[in-house]
């Protein structure tokens, strides 16, 4: 058997000094731009009833007991556990709940770059709004938080859900097929997809078409104009002139360079209810940030009330940064107070005199010769050296 002892649970990670300090930064950059926003940051326990995760249509991956039989997972989303935080414990005061948070999430998966069975998020729910200026706020926000992060070049999938299932009534799709329609864009499973656009019968060419291109309804504010008029049903229609408000809103920002429209968007999670984004890098097949619209899922919860959010994957812009060269996880420090013998009590002072005005310090324990004080200022990775003699 092999000795776990010095080892880490499959899908963790130790995270070294550097790396921690450059995480820090990351974290922080993008919660001083949701406090900017107008967003309260919130904490919830990492982990919660599985009857919490299965309101959200999810059980979670890392199950356990307590010691009263109650059956509790880890937490693997956080819409769900700020949900129930917004039902239980914020209800009253402000019409619309701005709320953030930064948290670990754990999901039993294939680990890949940029993302373990544990990662961190760090992302926002607005509670309370409906329409087109909610959905505009967060798609943007979502881009000035990794701007804020470091990162410049990316690009936003704006999506739909409703246009999804006003396509699939337009086919007279019963709930099977609509399942199937969607775990084929989840996969994004262009055979699948042509083999469901060969098996309709009965049905305009042009709509077959939509679905033998589904995973490829991608293009700017033109793509919409150009579905619309091929589609009849009102969801869809709906859908479109959802995307164009949004698209409006996000132009006033200054943002819509950011954004084109993937109308067979369709994410992981089943709460969502209008309109999805991620948010794509160059260098990277799968998304930094995503979210949408969960109107229903309150109801789970008692109360109703419609929401919008997004989070953007924390691992994924740090691995970002560290492709772009923009970090490099080497950590530094000010200044270094070094001392002759005799003189640690001066030193002491001067390395606090030094704190208090701003700078990092480090403090060597034992008495050095000049030279040895200059070794040390290598050594550990400080700018500049202060001997006490």
């Amino acid at each position: 058997m092999t000795n776990k002892v010095y080892q880490v649970p499959y899908g963790t990670k130790d995270i070294l000094p550097g790396e921690m300090k450059t995480r820090r930064g990351i974290e922080n950059a993008i919660i001083n731009v949701f406090d900017k926003w107008g967003y309260d940051e919130v904490k919830t326990p990492d982990f919660e009833y599985v009857d919490t995760f299965g309101a959200a249509g999810a059980k979670g991956d890392f199950r356990f007991f307590d010691r009263s039989n109650n059956l509790l997972a880890l937490r693997n989303d956080m819409t769900a556990p700020i949900a129930r935080l917004t039902a239980t414990r914020l209800q009253g005061g402000e019409k619309i709940k701005r709320l953030c948070y930064l948290a670990n999430l754990y999901r039993y998966e294939e680990i890949q770059a940029g993302r373990q069975c544990e990662f961190e998020q760090a992302g926002v729910e607005m509670l309370g709004a409906s329409g087109a200026a909610a959905d505009a706020e967060v798609i943007v926000l979502a881009a000035e938080a990794l701007q804020a992060a470091g990162l410049q070049k990316f690009a936003i999938s704006l999506g739909h859900v409703d246009f999804i299932n006003g396509l699939a009534e337009e086919a007279g799709f019963d709930a099977a097929q609509l399942q199937q329609l969607k775990d084929c864009l989840r996969r994004h499973d262009a055979v699948g997809m042509q083999q469901m656009a060969d098996a309709m019968e009965n049905i305009r060419p042009e709509i077959k078409q939509l679905f033998a291109d589904f995973l490829f309804l991608q293009g700017g504010i033109e793509l919409l104009d150009k579905v619309a008029a091929i589609v009849t049903n009102a969801k869809c229609q709906g859908a479109l002139n959802d995307l164009r408000k949004i698209y409006k809103l996000v132009d006033a920002y200054g943002a819509a360079g950011y954004l084109s429209f993937d109308l067979g968007l369709y994410r992981s999670l089943d709460y969502y209810t209008g309109m999805l984004f991620e948010v794509y890098l160059p260098e990277m097949g799968y998304p930094v940030a995503g979210g949408g619209r969960y109107d229903k899922m309150m109801q789970r919860f008692g109360l109703e009330c419609p929401a919008t959010g997004f989070a953007v994957g924390v691992d994924r812009v740090l691995l970002a940064l560290e492709r772009n060269g923009v970090v490099t996880n080497n950590r530094t420090w000010d200044v270094m107070v070094a001392w002759s013998e005799g003189k640690l009590p001066e030193a002491i002072a001067k390395a606090t005199a030094l704190r208090r005005e701003g700078r990092s310090v480090k403090l060597l324990t034992e008495a050095v010769d000049l030279q040895g004080a200059a070794l040390a200022v290598k050594e550990y990775g400080c700018k500049s050296l202060v001997y006490v003699e």
